[in-house]
């Protein structure tokens, strides 16, 4: 009996060892409104600036001092996880007896019911403050290199814009000078008919710089649910501008209906422009003919909206394939079509942010296949 005892001391001496070492706590509680503990380590106290004591005591509840924002959908995970048998980890914030608010994460699961049902709870929670203030730096660091990029890539578009502009500045010119005739030769009704086709122009020209702006400016940080069909035709019009120029054509491939995405538009736009005129350039460089098309595409399938571009260039070389996602690994390293290597980087860093992924595949005949997937939101009305 004294060996048993000896060797229960021992366990419970190691256990509180353990806990001391532990960067958070371990608990014990009871899933009833704001989780009345029975146990905590030592590790409560620096972690809530609570005593254990008060804790087990119940006199302070955890969820009273759980973030008031939070508190609710912590509540729903765990009596979600709890009724199905299984474990939990979830990441909240908690307002400490002194100091800022810090953001914890916890996992536990149930180990034993009440009489009447109630679970009983066995968890770990921990202090990730200063891991989510990392990822909040890296976030801003990646926007700020992705929005370096896009002015990158507006500025290697210069010319193709100033030609595009240029068609209807010079309509716009013309008819101007027809209409001052007709005005003074008081032929109202074809001076009605040329202003319209001056209107029509302007608003030509205005559309270019209008998707312009919209590309140079900084990320928001924001998703918001889009209607991909808008973003994808939006993104066709701006990338037409230099296919013309090449003498290249976009197919644009949609269904009648998409459903809705939530993201950054910016920023997907960003990543589907770049992959368009990287597959413009591998055209060229792959001597296609004038008028050959670069696909555009998008189909959904299993509640995933993949998002395709279809070139007909040279393909993806091997010795390039182990680092094509790599910063500064670009093959565009001479002349006019030098660039940063960044694109596809900052591409794929957008997409994984976005809880999807961009690949690649070559084709078996010619060109390469890039795709990428991003999760529907809800579908659109018919």
């Amino acid at each position: 009996m004294t060996q048993l005892t000896d060797t229960h001391n021992n366990t419970n001496d190691g256990l509180q060892t353990l806990f001391k070492n532990l960067p958070g706590m371990a608990y014990r509680c009871i899933n009833l409104p704001h989780w009345p503990m029975s146990f905590v380590s030592e590790g409560c106290e620096a972690l809530c600036g609570y005593k254990s004591q008060e804790l087990e005591s119940q006199s302070i509840l955890w969820g009273e001092f759980t973030h008031r924002h939070d508190v609710a959908e912590v509540d729903r995970q765990v009596r979600a996880a709890a009724y199905l048998g299984q474990p939990f980890e979830v990441e909240y914030r908690i307002v400490p007896r002194t100091g800022p608010h810090k953001w914890v994460w916890e996992r536990g699961r149930v180990v034993d019911k009440l009489d009447d049902g109630t679970a009983i709870i066995e968890g770990f929670i921990t202090d990730i403050t200063s891991l989510r203030h990392a990822e909040r730096m890296v976030n801003e660091q990646r926007e700020q290199l992705a929005h370096v990029e896009r002015l990158n890539t507006l500025g290697e578009m210069t010319a193709a814009i100033a030609h595009e502009l240029n068609q209807p500045l010079t309509a716009i010119a013309m008819y101007s000078q027809s209409a001052k005739l007709l005005a003074q030769q008081g032929q109202h009704e074809e001076l009605l008919q040329v202003l319209d086709k001056v209107a029509q122009q302007s608003h030509r020209a205005g559309a270019v710089i209008e998707r312009m702006q919209a590309m140079s400016y900084q990320s928001s940080h924001q998703q918001d649910e889009i209607n991909p069909t808008v973003l994808l035709r939006e993104i066709k019009d701006l990338a037409e501008i230099e296919a013309q120029v090449r003498h290249f054509t976009i197919d644009l491939k949609i269904p009648q209906y998409l459903p809705l995405i939530c993201c950054d538009p910016i920023q997907i736009q960003q990543v589907i422009l770049n992959l368009l005129r990287n597959g413009m350039q591998a055209m060229q460089t792959n001597q296609c003919a004038p008028g050959s098309a670069i696909q555009l595409s998008a189909l959904v399938d299993q509640q995933q909206l993949w998002i395709n571009v279809i070139d007909e260039g040279t393909g993806i070389e091997e010795c390039m394939a182990d680092k094509l996602f790599l910063a500064f690994a670009s093959n565009k390293n001479t002349g006019k079509t030098a660039g940063m290597g960044l694109g596809l980087t900052i591409g794929k860093a957008i997409i994984e942010a976005h809880g999807g992924r961009l690949n690649y595949r070559n084709l078996s005949s010619t060109g390469a296949h890039f795709y990428f997937n991003l999760a529907v939101a809800k579908p659109l009305s018919k």
